[in-house]
C-alpha cells in the first residue's frame, strides 16, 4: 500500500512537470504554423490576407517588415512608407529596410526623399556602386541633371560603363552639350552594339544639327548589324531625303511602311519626297495622313494645298490655304504667299469675287513691288475677263503699270529694260482700248 500511495505521487510530481513542455511546444507548433501560413500568403500573392494575418499576431520587427512589404505590393505606398519610417528610426543600419523605404519613395515620385534614403545607404555601405548607381538615376528622374553628371562621373568606371557611358550622355544633352552628348552616345554604342537607344540617339543630334553626313555614316553603319530597328530606319530615310537622294530615300521610306512605321515622319517625308519628285497622287495621299496626324502643321498643310491645286481638286485646295490663314498670326512673307495661293484656287474654282477678296489680303502682307505687280495683275485679268468690271479692271491695270515701271528702273541690264519697255508699250495701247470701249458704251 505505501508502495503504491509512492507510486502515485510520482505520477502526478511527473504530470505536472511535464504541462509547461506541452504548453512550450504547442505555443511552438502554433507559432510554426502561422509563419508557415504567413510565408504561403506571400508566396500566392494573397497580401491582404497576409496583412490580416500579421495584424492578429504579436508585431515584430520582422512581421511589421513583411507588413510593409505587402503594402508596397498593393501599392499602397502610404501605409508602406509609415511602417518602413518607424522601422528606420528604431533600426538606422538596416540596409533592407532602408532600401524598400527608398523604393516607396520612388514609386510615388519624392525623389529627393529617395535620394536621402540612399544617402543614408552610402553612409552604411561607401563602396555599393548599386546605391550610386540608383542616386544618379534619380537626380536624373528630378531634372536635376547637373548633380545627375556628378553623381555618374563618381561611379566606378568598370562597373556597366556603356549604361554609365550612355547617362553621362544624356545628361550633356538636356544641359545642351550636344558635342560633348555624341562623343560619349559615341563611346556606349562602340562599348555595347546592341545600345540601339545610344545609336540612335546620335544621329538625332547629328540631323538636328543638319550634319547629314556623319548622320549617313553612323546609320547606315548601324543598319548593317540591325536592319529591323523602326526609328533607325526611318532616320537613315530622313538622311537621303535631306541629301536630295530622292529616289532612295522614298524607297527607303516605303520599307518603314512595310515593316509597320507608319509615324508622322515617315508620313510626311514621303509625301514631301513625292511632291519633289512630281508623284502629285501618291504625295496627296501621304500629305493627308501627315496632316491628320499633325493638324497643327502649317506647312504640311501648305503643300497639301498646292497638291490638291494642281491635281485640280480646287475646292480641297481652297480648304488647306483658309485653314492656314485661319492658324497664322504672324509671318507677313507667309501670309502674302498662302493668300495668293488661295486666290488661285479660288479663281479656278469660279469664285472670281472671293479671288480677288485674297488677292487683296495677300496685298496687305507685302511691300515686295514684284510681288504687288504680280498681285495686281491676277486683279486686273480677273476684273477685265471674267467679272467684268472695267472701272476696277483700269484701275489695277495702272498699279500694276506702275509697278512694273518701278521694276524696269530698278534694273540695269539692258535687255531686260527693253523687254520691259515692250511690255509698258502694249499695256498702255490695252489700258487706251478699255478706256475706248468704254467710251463707246457710254455715247
Amino acid at each position: 500500500m505505501k508502495h503504491l500511495l509512492t507510486k502515485s505521487i510520482l505520477i502526478y510530481i511527473l504530470f505536472f512537470l511535464h504541462i509547461p513542455l506541452v504548453w512550450t511546444q504547442d505555443f511552438e507548433y502554433k507559432e510554426q504554423i502561422k509563419i508557415d501560413t504567413l510565408q504561403m500568403c506571400m508566396q500566392n500573392a494573397q497580401y491582404q490576407q497576409a496583412v490580416e494575418f500579421i495584424n492578429r499576431m504579436e508585431p515584430t520587427k520582422e512581421l511589421l517588415y513583411q507588413k510593409a512589404l505587402c503594402y508596397r505590393y498593393m501599392n499602397d505606398y502610404s501605409n508602406a512608407i509609415n511602417i518602413l519610417n518607424t522601422l528606420s528610426e528604431e533600426y538606422p543600419d538596416d540596409i533592407q529596410v532602408m532600401l524598400q523605404l527608398a523604393l516607396c519613395y520612388e514609386a510615388v515620385s519624392q525623389y529627393s526623399k529617395s535620394i536621402d534614403c540612399y544617402n543614408n545607404l552610402l553612409r552604411i555601405d561607401s563602396t555599393n556602386t548599386y546605391f550610386e548607381m540608383r542616386k544618379a538615376d534619380l537626380f536624373y528622374r528630378s531634372e536635376k541633371y547637373t548633380s545627375a553628371l556628378d553623381a555618374y562621373v563618381q561611379i566606378d568606371s568598370t562597373y556597366n560603363p556603356g549604361y554609365i557611358a550612355k547617362c553621362i550622355a544624356m545628361c550633356y544633352e538636356k544641359l545642351n552639350q550636344a558635342d560633348i552628348a555624341k562623343n560619349y552616345y559615341s563611346k556606349a554604342w562602340e562599348l555595347n552594339e546592341q545600345d540601339t537607344y545610344s545609336a540612335n540617339s546620335l544621329v538625332k543630334i547629328q540631323v538636328k544639327e543638319e550634319d547629314y553626313l556623319s548622320a549617313y555614316v553612323s546609320s547606315e553603319q548601324f543598319i548593317k548589324t540591325d536592319s529591323t530597328n523602326a526609328t533607325m530606319n526611318a532616320l537613315n530615310a530622313f538622311v537621303y531625303y535631306n541629301m536630295n537622294y530622292l529616289d532612295i530615300a522614298i524607297e527607303r521610306f516605303e520599307k518603314c511602311l512595310q515593316q509597320g512605321d507608319s509615324s508622322l515622319l515617315v508620313n510626311r517625308s514621303l509625301g514631301l519626297s513625292y511632291f519633289l519628285t512630281g508623284k502629285d497622287s501618291l504625295a496627296n495621299l501621304f500629305l493627308q495622313q501627315a496632316f491628320l496626324q499633325d493638324t497643327t502643321n502649317t506647312n504640311i498643310l501648305y503643300i497639301l494645298g498646292k497638291v490638291n491645286f494642281k491635281l485640280g481638286y480646287y475646292p480641297e485646295a481652297v480648304e488647306c490655304f483658309s485653314k492656314i490663314i485661319e492658324k497664322l498670326t504672324s509671318s507677313d512673307a507667309l501670309l502674302c504667299n498662302v493668300n495668293k495661293e488661295l486666290a488661285l484656287a479660288y479663281e479656278k474654282d469660279g469664285s472670281f469675287n472671293r479671288a480677288l477678296e485674297a488677292y487683296s489680303t495677300a496685298l496687305r502682307y507685302t511691300q515686295n513691288n514684284e510681288d504687288k505687280m504680280g498681285l495686281f495683275y491676277a486683279m486686273a485679268k480677273i476684273s477685265d475677263e471674267d467679272i467684268k468690271n472695267y472701272n476696277a479692271a483700269l484701275a489695277y491695270y495702272r498699279e500694276y503699270r506702275l509697278c512694273l515701271f518701278n521694276y524696269q528702273s530698278s534694273l540695269t541690264d539692258e535687255q531686260k529694260i527693253n523687254e520691259i519697255e515692250s511690255k509698258l508699250t502694249a499695256l498702255d495701247e490695252y489700258i487706251k482700248q478699255l478706256i475706248d470701249n468704254k467710251m463707246e458704251k457710254w455715247k
